[in-house]
C-alpha cells in the first residue's frame, strides 16, 4: 500500500499541474499564474501533516489563484469587447446598376426615323439634300455608338454589382465571425469566473479541513486502552448522603491519535484517478458513523471478476466497534451470508482520502480480500 499511497501523492502533483495558463494569455496573466502555482507547489502533499500551518498557506495561494482569475477574466473580456467593436466597424456594401429601361427603346426609335428619313431622300439628286443624308448618316453612327456604349456600360455595372454582393457575402461571414469570436470569448470568461470560483472552494475547504483537524476531537464514551494496556480507574466513592451532589463525570479524552473527520462521515470511490491494490472495484460507497467513541458502519463495493470466476461481485460489509488509539481502525465485519472478517479504515496522504482494506475468512461466494482509495463526498 505504501506504492499506492505514493503513486496518489504523484497524481496530486499531476492534477495540479494541469491547470496551465492558456496560449492566448497576456504576458500580465502568465506571471499572475506563475505566481498562483510557484507561492506554495506542496501544499497539497502536505495537507496531511502540515497542521494549523495549511490553512494560512492555503489562503495565500487562494489570494494568488484569485488575482490571475480577475486578469484573466479582465482579458477576456477585452478581447470580447474588440470583437464587438470590430464588427460594428463593418459597414453594408450594397451596388446596384443604374436602371435605364427606356434608353435602349428611345435610341432604337430614333434609329428607325432616320433609316427611313435617309431611305426616303435616297435618290434626291439635289446637293444640299445629299449633305442632309450625310448628316443623317453621321447621326445614325453616333445612335449605334451610344447604344454599343451603354451596353458596356451596363456590363460594366453588372460586374461591379456582382463584386459588391460578394464583397457582401464577405461582410456579412466576417461580422458572423466577430459574434462568435465575441461570444466565445465571453463564454471564456464566464467559465474562467466558475473556474476562479471553484478553486476558491477548493482551497476554502483545505483551509477549513486543516483548521478543523487542529481541534481537540473528544468522545464522552469510557477511555481507550493505549497500547492495548489500561490501568483500572478507581470505583468512584457513594455520596454519603442523598443529597450530596453527584461526583462531576471525568472530562472528556481524545479517542484518536488524529481527528475523527478522517475517519466518519461519507465516502465513495472515484471516477478518474482511482487507485486499488488486488481486485479492481467498479464502485465503492462508504458510511462510518461515530457516537460516544462507537464507530458503526457499512460498506457496499462492487468489483470487477476474473473471466471464470462464480463469486457474487456485489460486497456490503456491516461493521461496529470502538475507536481505538491508533492510526489505523480495525473492525469486525459481517456479511448478509453471516460471513466474518476484518476491516481496516487508514487516513490516506490528503485530508479527504481514506484507504480501506478488508479481509473475509472461509468460502463466502463474493470477493473476499479489497484494498483501495476512497474520496470524501
Amino acid at each position: 500500500m505504501r506504492t499506492l499511497t505514493a503513486g496518489f501523492v504523484a497524481v496530486l502533483v499531476a492534477a495540479a499541474a494541469i491547470a496551465q495558463a492558456p496560449p492566448d494569455a497576456s504576458e500580465a496573466q502568465r506571471e499572475a499564474y506563475r505566481h498562483w502555482r510557484e507561492t506554495d507547489p506542496s501544499l497539497e502533499r502536505a495537507a496531511a501533516s502540515a497542521g494549523a500551518t495549511l490553512g494560512a498557506r492555503a489562503d495565500k495561494v487562494a489570494a494568488a489563484a484569485a488575482t490571475y482569475f480577475s486578469a484573466r477574466k479582465d482579458y477576456l473580456e477585452g478581447r470580447a469587447a474588440d470583437a464587438r467593436r470590430g464588427a460594428s466597424l463593418l459597414e453594408s456594401v450594397n451596388v446596384a446598376p443604374d436602371a435605364l429601361p427606356n434608353l435602349d427603346r428611345f435610341l432604337s426609335s430614333q434609329d428607325t426615323i432616320l433609316k427611313s428619313t435617309i431611305d426616303t431622300i435616297a435618290r434626291d439628286p439635289d446637293r444640299a439634300i445629299q449633305q442632309l443624308r450625310a448628316s443623317l448618316d453621321r447621326e445614325r453612327a453616333a445612335i449605334a455608338a451610344i447604344g454599343t456604349a451603354l451596353k458596356d456600360s451596363q456590363k460594366s455595372q453588372e460586374a461591379v454589382a456582382q463584386a459588391s454582393r460578394a464583397a457582401e457575402e464577405a461582410r456579412v461571414k466576417a461580422f458572423e465571425e466577430y459574434q462568435k469570436l465575441a461570444a466565445g470569448l465571453q463564454e471564456s470568461k464566464q467559465l474562467a469566473d466558475k473556474s476562479g470560483d471553484a478553486w476558491a472552494g477548493y482551497y476554502r475547504a483545505l483551509s477549513d479541513a486543516a483548521r478543523g483537524a487542529t481541534a481537540l476531537v473528544t468522545s464522552s464514551g469510557p477511555a481507550l486502552p493505549l497500547a492495548g494496556r489500561e490501568t483500572a480507574a478507581a470505583e468512584p466513592a457513594k455520596p454519603a448522603a442523598s443529597n450530596t451532589a453527584p461526583t462531576p463525570a471525568p472530562a472528556a479524552r481524545p479517542v484518536t491519535p488524529i481527528p475523527l473527520v478522517r475517519y466518519v462521515g461519507a465516502w465513495t470511490y472515484p471516477t478518474a484517478g482511482a487507485h486499488y491494490h488486488g481486485m479492481q472495484p467498479v464502485s465503492a460507497d462508504l458510511v462510518v458513523r461515530e457516537e460516544n467513541g462507537q464507530a458503526s458502519g457499512t460498506l457496499t463495493a462492487r468489483f470487477r471478476l476474473p473471466a471464470g470466476s462464480t463469486d457474487n461481485p456485489v460486497v456490503r460489509l456491516d461493521f461496529a466497534g470502538t475507536f481505538g488509539s491508533t492510526r489505523a481502525q480495525k473492525f469486525a465485519v459481517t456479511t448478509a451470508s453471516g460471513a466474518t472478517g476484518t476491516l481496516e479504515l487508514i487516513p490516506g496522504p490528503a485530508f479527504n482520502l481514506l484507504e480501506v482494506n478488508f479481509g473475509i475468512t472461509g468460502n463466502p461466494g463474493i470477493v473476499r480480500q479489497g484494498n483501495f482509495l476512497l474520496i470524501k463526498r
